[in-house]
């Protein structure tokens, strides 16, 4: 149980290092206070990502548990290359005018559609015996990052270049797709 939310919370906090949604949350910050974007942020992450651990154990009752594995591996050394080769071209921040605890909540909601992040839970919940630490995993690595975000801003990319997170992010992935594989 310990290791399924210790890793989940680790390929979630070293995913979202950098992410498009931490860069959101660095220009929402300027506007609302800490305890207005965690709320926020537990709120659209707690949706987001309670789908995809919901779907993820849908499809972990119908496939096969080596297939899982096998699938699990490939997904997160794909996730790995992704991470190390992919420029994010969209870095434009988007908000909305709804309130700060509904605009963060919202920019996460839909900033995390489809992100690895979420596809990772996914992926973990399908081979999991406790889905609801997967979720809580997620969504405490989400707040993490997000506090991460608010407090230190750009402060890392100041003196260690993306690139160079990108790709210790992109090795981790990598590592664990191959763990998933070997096992």
């Amino acid at each position: 149980m310990y290791k399924e939310f210790l890793e989940t919370f680790i390929l979630v906090f070293v995913a979202e290092i950098g992410d498009k949604t931490q860069l959101m949350l660095m220009t929402l910050a300027t506007k609302y206070t800490i305890f207005q974007m965690l709320v926020g942020i537990l709120a659209g992450v707690a949706l987001n990502h309670g789908a995809a651990v919901f779907i993820g154990c849908y499809i972990s009752n119908i496939a096969e548990d080596y297939l899982l594995k096998i699938f699990a591996g490939v997904i997160f050394i794909i996730f790995g290359i992704v991470t190390i080769i992919y420029e994010d071209e969209d870095k434009k921040e988007r908000y909305f005018n709804l309130g700060p605890v509904v605009t963060t909540a919202l920019t996460f909601f839909l900033g995390e559609m489809g992100d690895k992040t979420q596809l990772m839970c996914m992926t973990l919940s399908m081979e999991s015996n406790y889905p609801a630490i997967v979720l809580t995993g997620s969504v405490t690595a989400m707040l993490a990052v997000g506090f991460v975000g608010i407090i230190i801003g750009t402060s890392l990319t100041k003196y260690i270049p993306s690139y160079i997170i990108k790709t210790i992010s992109g090795l981790i992935f990598i590592i664990f797709g191959i763990m998933r594989l070997l096992s």
